[in-house]
């Protein structure tokens, strides 16, 4: 499944956040927290995660990944909808359902480390929202 997911992102991503998914990607990979069991999809949903809102990757290609869709249901919780939810609305539906669906969570961590990693492009307004949205997952 992972290979799979990281063909998907590098025919629909562009190239910058291609390299976003590859590093949050790698941190879910090493992250020694994550269950064993969890650890495939959850590296497949890092792959992944920004395929619905910053790609023209149609829902089919992800559900043929995985027959059970479960990848499907992650995809939905991952993705932010402006429309739908503030962005702290979007972090606290991912905390409230980590119980549930703690692949969302994990890698939502991950995505997050990386932004606040990239230091050419942290800005102060994103570092604040990601500091606060760190506050509230964790």
């Amino acid at each position: 499944m992972i290979e799979e997911a990281k063909e998907l992102a590098k025919r629909f991503l562009d190239e910058k956040t291609y390299l976003h998914s590859q590093r949050v990607a790698a941190f879910t990979e090493e992250n020694p927290m994550i269950p064993p069991a969890l650890k495939e999809h959850c590296i497949a949903l890092a792959w992944l995660h920004d395929l619905w809102e910053d790609s023209a990757c149609p829902a089919e290609e992800i559900l043929s990944l995985d027959s059970g869709q479960k990848l499907t249901v992650h995809m939905h919780y991952i993705t932010h909808r402006i429309q739908e939810k503030t962005y702290e609305e979007y972090i606290r539906s991912i905390k409230n359902a980590q119980e549930l669906y703690p692949e969302v969570w994990w890698v939502k961590l991950a995505d997050m480390k990386d932004h606040l990693s990239q230091r050419e492009t942290l800005t102060q307004r994103l570092k604040d929202k990601y500091t606060r949205a760190l506050a509230i997952l964790l």
